[in-house]
C-alpha cells in the first residue's frame, strides 16, 4: 500500500487550534476555491464555450463548478469517489473496519486516488466530447494536467480543514459556498440576458426592480415593474422558457427555507437510562429529517446524468425527434412552472420522491444508520430503555420501527423539496436549499461546539478530546 502515499498530504497541528485560527484557515479555504472558479483554463479560447445546457446550472450549484476554469470539475470527482467507497466499505466489499485507524488511512487513500481516476476520466471525456471546444493534442493533455492539479488542490484543501486547521470539511464548504453564491447573484447580478426579441433583461431582481421602478416614475410604464411578479422568457439561441429571479422565485424561496429550517430542527426522542447509573433519565434525540444530503444528491445527480446522456438525442421542435426522449428530457428539466403542464409537473414531482426515498433507505442500510447499527451503539454505551433488558436485538426490534419511519419520511421531505424548488423557481434550486439548510446548521453546531470548548476546557476530558 506504500504506492498509495503517493498523492501529497496535510500534517495535523501540534495542539487544538483557537477558534479564530481555524476559522482563518476556513476563510483561506473559501478564498482559494473562489480564486480558482475565475482562474481559467490555460489553452481554452474565448468564445468557443458551449451554450448552457439544462441541468448543467444544477450541477455546477452541487459540485461547485465553473465553466473552463480550475473548478470546471469542483468537487464532483471526490463526493463520487467517496459515495462508492463509502458504500463498498460499509457492504463488505473493501473489507475495511472504519472503526480501525490504519483502515480508515486506507480507506482516505484509496478514495484520493479513485477522486484522481474518475477527474482524469471526466476530463478526458470533457476534451475528446469537444466541450472546450477546437483544441490541439498539447493543449487537450495540459487542460487534462490542469484539472488534475486542481482536483489535487481541492483534495488537500479538504486534508487542511478536517485535520483540524479549519472547521468541517472543505467539501461542505464548497457546496454551502455554490448555493449562496446563486442565491446573492440572483439578487444583485448586473448580467444582461438577451431574449428572441432581442429584448435585454437584468438577470438580478434588486437592479432588475430598480430598472422597473425607474421606468414607471419616468415614463408611467408599470409593463417592467408587472412583469418581475414572473419573468419567464425565451432567450436567444433557445427554444424553452428560462425563468429569470422574480418575485414568485423569491417568496418560494424563502418560504422553503424556512419549513426546511423548521423540519430540519426537529427531533424523535429516544428516552434511555444509563447502564451504571439506573437512576439517571434521559433521551437520545434522532433527527426527524434522518438522512437528506447524500440522498437528494443521489436524485439530483442520476437524473441529471440520464438527462445529460438523452440530450443529443433530444429535439426540442414540436413533432420531431424521438417522443420517449423527449418525454424524458421534459420531465427532468421541466421547463415550464406551474400549470403550464402538469401532467409533467406531476412526474417530475413522482420521481425526485421515489428516488429520494429509494436512496434513503439504501444510504441508512449501507452507512451504519440502520436500527441495527444504533442497537450496537446503544449496547457499546452500556444505556438501557426502561421497560426492556438490555440486549442489542431487542434494542434494534425497539428502534425498528421509528428508524425506518423516519427514513422514509426524510426520503419523501428531501424528494419534494427537491421536486417542488425546481416547480416553483426558488433560487439555487430545491436541492440546493436543502444543502444549504443542512450545512449551515451543520457549521452553526460546529462553532457553538468550539466556543463551548474555549469556555470550558475541562469538557475536553469528559469527552475524551
Amino acid at each position: 500500500m506504500d504506492f498509495l502515499t503517493f498523492i501529497p498530504t496535510v500534517t495535523r497541528p501540534t495542539r487544538r487550534l483557537p477558534l479564530s485560527k481555524r476559522l482563518f484557515w476556513t476563510a483561506v479555504v473559501a478564498t482559494v476555491y473562489i480564486l480558482m472558479t475565475i482562474t481559467p483554463l490555460y489553452g481554452i479560447q474565448r468564445g468557443q464555450q458551449q451554450a448552457t445546457q439544462p441541468g448543467q446550472q444544477l450541477l455546477s450549484i452541487i459540485f461547485g463548478t465553473a465553466y473552463g476554469t480550475l473548478a470546471h470539475l469542483g468537487i464532483g470527482p471526490i463526493v463520487i469517489a467517496g459515495i462508492l467507497l463509502e458504500v463498498f466499505a460499509f457492504s463488505g466489499i473493501l473489507n475495511l473496519d472504519l472503526n480501525k485507524r490504519e483502515d480508515r488511512l486506507k480507506f482516505t487513500l484509496l478514495l484520493k486516488w479513485a477522486a484522481l481516476g474518475i477527474a482524469a476520466i471526466e476530463a478526458t471525456a470533457y476534451v475528446l466530447g469537444g466541450q472546450f471546444g477546437t483544441v490541439t493534442p498539447v493543449g487537450g493533455v495540459l487542460i487534462i494536467a490542469q484539472l488534475l492539479l486542481a482536483t489535487i488542490i481541492i483534495m488537500l484543501l479538504d486534508d487542511l480543514m478536517s485535520k483540524g486547521w479549519g472547521i468541517g470539511s472543505a467539501i461542505s464548504l464548497i457546496i454551502f459556498l455554490g448555493v449562496t453564491r446563486q442565491l446573492f447573484l440572483s439578487l444583485f447580478s448586473w448580467d444582461v440576458a438577451v431574449d428572441n426579441q432581442d429584448q435585454p433583461h437584468v438577470v438580478g431582481l434588486i437592479p432588475a426592480l430598480a430598472a422597473a421602478i425607474y421606468d414607471f416614475i419616468t415614463r408611467g410604464d408599470a409593463t417592467q415593474l408587472i412583469g418581475l411578479i414572473n419573468r419567464g422568457v425565451v432567450l436567444k439561441g433557445q427554444t424553452s422558457l428560462t425563468y429569470l429571479p422574480d418575485f414568485v422565485g423569491l417568496i418560494s424561496t424563502i418560504l422553503l427555507l424556512y419549513v426546511l429550517l423548521y423540519l430540519e430542527m426537529m427531533k424523535v426522542n429516544i428516552p434511555v437510562t444509563a447502564g451504571q447509573y439506573r437512576g439517571i433519565k434521559f433521551t437520545i434525540p434522532l433527527r426527524f429529517v434522518y438522512v437528506s444530503v447524500l440522498p437528494i444528491i443521489f436524485t439530483t445527480y442520476s437524473l441529471l446524468l440520464v438527462g445529460q446522456l438523452l440530450l443529443p438525442f433530444y429535439n426540442p421542435e414540436p413533432g420531431t425527434g424521438n417522443p420517449v426522449v423527449n418525454t424524458i428530457i421534459h420531465v427532468i428539466f421541466l421547463p415550464h412552472r406551474f400549470f403550464h403542464d402538469i401532467p409533467a409537473l406531476v412526474l417530475h414531482y413522482l420521481i425526485y420522491v421515489a428516488l429520494a426515498i429509494a436512496f434513503a433507505w439504501v444510504w441508512v442500510q449501507l452507512a451504519g444508520l440502520s436500527a441495527e447499527d444504533q442497537a450496537k451503539q446503544f449496547a457499546q454505551s452500556q444505556l438501557h430503555i426502561p421497560g426492556f433488558r438490555q440486549s442489542e436485538k431487542i434494542f434494534a426490534k425497539i428502534l425498528e420501527r421509528p428508524i425506518n419511519a423516519l427514513t422514509i419520511i426524510s426520503g419523501f421531505i428531501a424528494g419534494s423539496f427537491a421536486a417542488l424548488g425546481n416547480i416553483l423557481g426558488v433560487w439555487g434550486s430545491g436541492a440546493g436549499l436543502i444543502l444549504l439548510v443542512e450545512i449551515g446548521l451543520q457549521y452553526y453546531a460546529l462553532v457553538m461546539r468550539e466556543q463551548i470548548m474555549e469556555m470550558y476546557p475541562g469538557l475536553k476530558q469528559v469527552i475524551g478530546q
